[in-house]
């Protein structure tokens, strides 16, 4: 693979020698060598990990994956899985919330059981009710 520094070293000696010779010389074909000049930011990890960590800092590394790669790719081309190993690499990862088990506590109001299992009516739909109940089992609620 052609590096960044062979690009630049031979961009140097294009006005001294012909480029042909050059490729030659280093064992390279043209089309290489223009298409590594072309994508030479995609080529650039050290580019794209600066970047990445200057996002995960802005954003006090509450963002994850997904959401550097989305903001990321406005400017600079690269795929997903490769924010994702770098960020993984150096452990950028995004803070992870802490999952909090909702228990019912005190019923905001209780109200008295005037239908006391009574539930023959004289007129339709007369006694509508309703109940919930959570039962806290473990972690879990039921």
């Amino acid at each position: 693979m052609v590096n960044q520094d062979t690009i630049r070293l031979i961009d140097t000696f294009t006005s001294k020698i012909p480029l042909v010779r050059i490729c030659q010389y280093l064992n390279i074909s043209r089309s290489t060598y223009y298409y590594h000049k072309k994508h030479a930011d995609h080529f650039n990890l050290n580019r794209i990990e600066q970047e990445i960590q200057q996002l995960c800092i802005k954003t006090k590394f509450l963002y994850g994956y997904r959401k550097i790669h989305a903001l990321i790719n406005k400017y600079l081309k690269c795929s997903v899985s490769k924010v994702q190993r770098i960020m993984a690499k150096y452990g950028w990862g995004c803070r992870i919330k802490r999952k909090r088990s909702h228990r019912p506590g005190n019923p905001f109001k209780q109200f008295d059981n005037i239908i006391n299992r009574d539930w023959s009516v004289s007129v339709p739909k007369r006694k509508l009710t309703t109940d919930i109940t959570y039962i806290p089992c473990g972690n879990k609620m039921l």
